[in-house]
């Protein structure tokens, strides 16, 4: 009997599992570097929110408008990321809830 074929199909196996946890491990890292980016961009529009809000008051600019856009832009941005925070939460709490 030759067994020598269940060796191949084994390092097969093995080298598709390789593949998967490394596409498993970029996966994990492309959705942790796409949260950061996001936070970092929150935190930019909120600098620039407060940046034009102390112009506007100084007086070095008239222009509301601007203020209040900038403003709501750094609003509807927090309010973004604290939903999907919200939502990542969940998801790991029905996760860890399932039963093996």
């Amino acid at each position: 009997m030759n067994i020598s074929g269940l060796s191949l199909l084994r390092q097969d196996t093995m080298v598709q599992r390789t593949r998967a946890a490394g596409i498993q491990a970029e996966e994990q890292n492309s959705f942790r570097d796409m949260m950061m980016q996001a936070l970092k961009n929150v935190s930019e529009l909120e600098k620039q929110a407060d940046g034009i809000t102390e112009d506007f008051i100084a007086g070095k600019t008239d222009n509301i408008h601007s203020v209040l856009i900038a403003a709501e832009k750094a609003s509807i941005s927090l309010e973004l990321i604290v939903e999907i925070r919200n939502k990542v939460l969940d998801a790991y709490s029905e996760i860890m809830r399932m039963q093996i």
